[in-house]
C-alpha cells in the first residue's frame, strides 16, 4: 500500500494532457529550475570567495571540519554515548 500511496503523490491531477498546453508548464519548470541551480553555483561561488578571504588568518580546511562536527553534535541526543563512541574509534 505504501508504494501505491507514493505514485499517487507523483501524479500530477492538472498535469495539461497535450503538448501544445504541456509545453510551455515544462519550459516554466525548466527556467525556473535553471534560475535555482544558478543561484546555488552562484552561492558555492561566495562562500569559496569568504574561505578564500579568510585563509590568510584562519586554518579554513579544519574550520570547515570543526563547523561539521558542531552542526552534528547538536543532532546528537546521547553527548556522552556519542563522545565515547568518538574516543573508541579515534584509538584506531
Amino acid at each position: 500500500m505504501g508504494r501505491h500511496k507514493q505514485q499517487e503523490q507523483t501524479t500530477a491531477d492538472a498535469q495539461p494532457e497535450s503538448l501544445t498546453e504541456l509545453e510551455p508548464v515544462i519550459h516554466e519548470f525548466v527556467n525556473k529550475l535553471n534560475a535555482l541551480e544558478h543561484e546555488e553555483e552562484t552561492l558555492r561561488e561566495q562562500k569559496k570567495e569568504l574561505v578564500d578571504s579568510y585563509a590568510d588568518r584562519l586554518d579554513t580546511k579544519t574550520l570547515k571540519l570543526a563547523l561539521r562536527q558542531a552542526a552534528l553534535l547538536k543532532k546528537v541526543e546521547r553527548k556522552d554515548t556519542f563522545e565515547k563512541f568518538c574516543e573508541v574509534l579515534s584509538r584506531e
